[in-house]
């Protein structure tokens, strides 16, 4: 089963199983390939994270100078602006983090635990301060920051960012969520157009979640451009990064990038990165082939396509993702999707998904936190673990006739979408058929390819997916794009709404943390939108010439950008 995965910061969503703005240089956790192809488990709080690390780790002057990467990806487009609903998707991210990670990443980078952090390639320094109950955030610019078309990185890039987010609903703009920057009052050139005083219009916490959802080129900020001129079009001329557009061929779906003669950082290793759109299931013959170098293998059809290839080697560990059950809250009615919670049978679920892997993990219960964070609560097992799914229908005005509930004439009744080829998908779906049909419920199955999976998310075209999202360090952002009113088609409460702007301002992070869990139990106890089935391994077969890439937990190159500069293939 693929995972496909919006970004956090946007819809964060994906299947086979399928971001946030997080961060880059090696940190403590870039230990290396400490776990093996045969087993290996989640873990608890406080054990050793660099253990779900394997990357195959090298210095720069271990790694030749020069090469090609060959990568393939579910999905690339339509939509390249990964700012807007359509185009926030896992796999439109990654190809862009390399082609542009101001675009990704904004003003910030993570580590491989999580911490965030500058980047200096674009921000020198972000500070806040404290006047009179206001708070103030303090941002120098790196001056060398530039897009590819000449423009500055500077006040204007800011203050274009924060009319996309703060304002881009108002306007029109397919945004997905504002998230901090709705509390953004003013930006202001501080002594130069580098220098900028942020004024907020409330304290909010963690600062590092301000501008770490991308900063844009001003020209994204007309409505026409934004929503529809990135379709089928990279705008290179737009983008600022280590690599930059060779070339694009939309009929064939593959995009090549080269390195950028305009970049001011650190200078790429590769000469050059292809991506092509390939389905799942071609992508593991392309790589047997030769065709490319890595690929994912989370299930067992994908891990049983991909072995036994000469030269080539396993990189295994955590797969950043929370969900499985990702409803439409306009489609279902809410019974309808209690029930759903309450009539699944989760560990059954589990069994199929990681049948063969020899992963095991506890049942997660947060889509905002993994369980070896030290703020993780199981919120989705406390939040339903008294529910009955006979007793929810019942109560709505269903009544049992013959195999299932109905009201009014009609079944209670689903459908759950499903991407690509997988079996593994497939058996899942199958699998909650059958457990709805126990339960009263009738649930059919809609298949889509997998370079459906955008447009199928961000237009909301399900009842049901085995859908999710890349989970951070931090749950704040999370609690707000998943449990605000406002981005759940109005579907919240006004209690609950205020305890999100409550929550912003809480600065101490295990105070927030804490809040945010009180959120998330009670919109599954109210609202049950999203669910968790499980986390998941995240398993590569690579080249074992190529270094530096493979599970990596919060450092991989979509959260830590600069990791983009240091792939490459070991000196012969």
């Amino acid at each position: 089963m693929k995972n496909f995965i919006f970004n956090r910061r946007t819809l964060l969503a994906g299947t086979a199983v399928g971001s946030v703005g997080l961060l880059a240089a090696c940190g403590r956790g870039n230990g290396g390939n400490t776990t093996s192809a045969e087993s290996a488990s989640a873990l608890g709080v406080g054990e050793d994270i660099a253990k779900l690390i394997s990357i195959n780790p090298k210095k720069r002057d271990e790694l030749k100078e020069g090469g090609e990467l060959k990568l393939a990806l579910t999905q690339l487009g339509p939509d390249f602006n990964t700012a807007s609903q359509n185009g926030n998707t896992r796999h439109n991210n990654f190809m862009v983090s390399a082609l542009s990670p101001i675009t990704i990443m904004g003003l910030w980078q993570n580590d491989f635990e999580g911490k965030g952090s500058p980047n200096p390639d674009f921000c020198e320094s972000f500070q806040e301060e404290l006047s009179g109950g206001t708070q103030i955030l303090n941002i120098k610019l790196n001056p060398k920051a530039k897009f590819n078309d000449g423009t500055a990185i500077d006040i204007k890039a800011l203050q274009a960012t924060v009319e996309i987010l703060r304002d881009g609903l108002d306007k029109g703009l397919n945004i997905v969520d504002a998230g901090p920057h709705a509390y953004i009052d003013s930006v202001e050139e501080n002594g130069d157009a580098f220098t900028a005083k942020v004024t907020m219009k409330q304290p909010y916490y963690p600062i590092e979640d301000i501008f770490s959802s991308g900063v844009f080129h001003p020209e994204m900020t007309d409505k026409k451009i934004f929503n529809d001129g990135f379709v089928d079009k990279i705008h290179n001329e737009w983008q600022a990064g280590p690599f930059k557009l060779d070339s694009w061929n939309s009929a064939e779906k593959v995009a090549t990038l080269v390195r950028n003669d305009k970049w001011w950082g650190e200078k790429p290793l590769l000469e050059r990165i292809t991506f092509r759109q390939m389905e799942a299931s071609a992508q593991r013959a392309a790589f047997k082939n030769g065709e490319i170098d890595a690929v994912e293998a989370n299930t067992l059809t994908a891990y049983k396509d991909a072995e036994g290839k000469d030269g080539a080697e396993v990189r295994r560990g955590q797969r950043l993702f929370a969900g499985g059950l990702n409803m439409s809250s306009f489609r279902l009615p809410v019974e309808i999707r209690k029930a759903i919670f309450a009539a699944v049978d989760r560990d059954a679920m589990a069994k199929i998904r990681f049948n063969g892997l020899n992963w095991t993990e506890t049942m997660p219960g947060s889509m905002m936190l993994m369980p070896f964070s030290a703020d993780y609560k199981d919120n989705f097992g406390e939040a339903t673990k008294d529910w009955d799914a006979g007793k929810i229908l019942e109560e709505a005005g269903y009544k049992k006739d013959g195999d299932f509930y109905k009201k009014n004439g009609v079944n209670a009744k689903f459908a759950v979408t499903i991407f690509g080829d997988d079996p593994s998908e497939n058996a899942l779906a199958q699998t909650i058929v059958q457990q709805m049909k126990t339960a009263g419920i009738e649930c059919t199955i809609d298949n889509q390819p997998d370079a459906n999976f955008g447009k199928v998310m961000g237009n909301k075209e399900f009842d049901l997916t085995f859908s999710g999202y890349s989970v951070g360090a931090d749950a704040t952002v999370a609690a707000r794009q998943y449990y605000l009113s406002a981005n759940n088609d109005g579907k919240g409460s006004k209690e609950i709404d205020k305890l999100i702007e409550e929550m912003g301002q809480i600065q101490d992070d295990k105070e927030r943390n804490k809040k945010c869990n009180e959120i998330e139990k009670k919109h599954m106890e109210e609202f049950a939108i999203m669910g968790t089935l499980f986390n998941g391994p995240e398993i590569y077969f690579a080249d074992k010439k190529l270094a530096n890439y493979g599970a990596a937990l919060f450092g991989s190159p979509r959260l830590n950008p600069r990791q983009w500069s240091n792939i490459g293939w070991i000196k012969e």
